[in-house]
């Protein structure tokens, strides 16, 4: 049987985690359901101002190994995300030489402009806003550890740069984009049904009424005010929380 982690990112300092209460408890749930170990990362690598947690995801397979673990698919999951009970396995979704994403085009204006600003970097690759995915939500197969390797040289030989683009210049995002480019230069990526990464709630109008319930596998709480984020991923979970009961 293969053996599935789910890798929740949820590293304190420069962003509120309080969100990852009601994250994990779906999650669990779900992974016990489906054979899956869940893993929450919440120990920062290096100075997280510096070293964001978002950069610090994709040295997943040192970690791993680092920690004498193995596992054939993980799914990297940011601390803002909730899984319905009843959702399926979504591990199934990829090959071992797969990286399941699903596409993120909320925010044309916010895209197009992250891609411009990273492009420097990537003058070979082309890279357009209609196949842009989200980085919240992906599930990689072990055969693809090699990609993971290029995001972290890639961070390594550029992290001076790509902080000044982040926090000064650019503004348009840490890691999505540069991983866009490079996943898209290794042919790997499969993308995934939308339901697996439900994004900009409130864009979609489905968030008055708790209407994004019925909406997908994976409700992803971004796109909005954060200071807004925990009370209502708890009022989410107050009202679904008889779901997960065993």
């Amino acid at each position: 049987m293969n053996k599935n982690l789910i890798f929740i990112t949820a590293i304190e300092g420069l962003v509120d985690t309080s969100c990852v209460e009601y994250c994990v408890k779906t999650w669990n749930y779900w992974a016990n359901k489906n054979n899956a170990d869940v893993i929450v990362f919440n120990q920062s690598l290096g100075d997280p101002s510096y070293f964001k947690p978002t950069w610090q995801r994709w040295y997943i397979w040192k970690i791993l190994k680092e920690n004498n673990l193995d596992y054939d698919k993980v799914a990297l999951v940011d601390s803002d995300t909730m899984i319905r009970w009843d959702s399926p396995n979504l591990f199934e979704n990829i090959n071992l030489n797969e990286i399941g994403v699903c596409s993120d085009n909320d925010n044309i204006n916010w895209t197009k402009k992250s891609i411009d600003g990273y492009k420097k970097f990537f003058n070979k690759t082309e890279l357009d806003w209609t196949e842009y995915f989200n980085a919240g939500f992906v599930i990689i197969g072990k055969e693809q550890q090699t990609s993971c390797e290029k995001i972290i040289n890639f961070f390594e030989k550029n992290q001076k740069e790509l902080i000044n683009l982040e926090d000064v210049t650019l503004g348009k995002g840490t890691d999505q984009t540069p991983v866009n480019f490079i996943l898209k230069s290794e042919g790997c990526l499969k993308f995934l049904n939308k339901k697996w990464n439900v994004t900009h709630m409130n864009r979609k109008e489905i968030l008055n009424d708790f209407f994004f319930i019925d909406c997908g596998y994976v409700w992803h709480f971004n796109g909005f005010d954060k200071s807004h984020r925990t009370p209502l991923m708890g009022q989410t979970w107050n009202i679904i929380k008889k779901n997960y009961e065993n």
